[in-house]
């Protein structure tokens, strides 16, 4: 194959490879900060002990004051918020609310300005601020 033939084929192979990874390549998944570290994750983790988010330096900190509503921490994001038979609870970093909620990612709702997600939700002023 002559030199100009091996040019033309590196050329398209390459024109291919860009097309491929620009339609696929690409994509953000909502599960790709949790797997990758490198984007934030769609959702954070409460503790459904006390509602705090999981981890934290408040997650099942002794002598924090009890709801006596729903038995989690009071003011915390889970309180009120996470059913008592849930084995799992998180917030959504898209919207604040709690994922899967019925309010969840909902349209139309109040964003805070502070935070931008919506105003009132669980996670509002409560995440660590996301970078775009």
């Amino acid at each position: 194959m002559n030199i100009r033939k091996k040019h033309l084929m590196i050329a398209a192979t390459m024109a291919l490879v860009v097309v491929f990874l620009g339609l696929n390549g690409c994509k953000k998944s909502d599960n790709a900060g949790a797997k990758s570290g490198a984007v934030y994750a769609a959702s954070v983790e409460l503790c459904t002990d006390c509602g705090q988010i999981k981890g934290s330096e408040m997650c099942c900190k002794p002598d924090q004051t009890m709801c006596e509503g729903c038995g989690l921490v009071k003011g915390s994001p889970g309180c009120c918020n996470i059913p008592k038979d849930a084995e799992t609870a998180a917030i959504c970093t898209h919207c604040g609310q709690i994922k899967g909620s019925e309010l969840c990612c909902k349209p139309d709702q109040t964003k805070c300005e502070s935070c931008g997600l919506v105003k009132g939700s669980p996670g509002c002023c409560e995440l660590p601020k996301q970078e775009s």
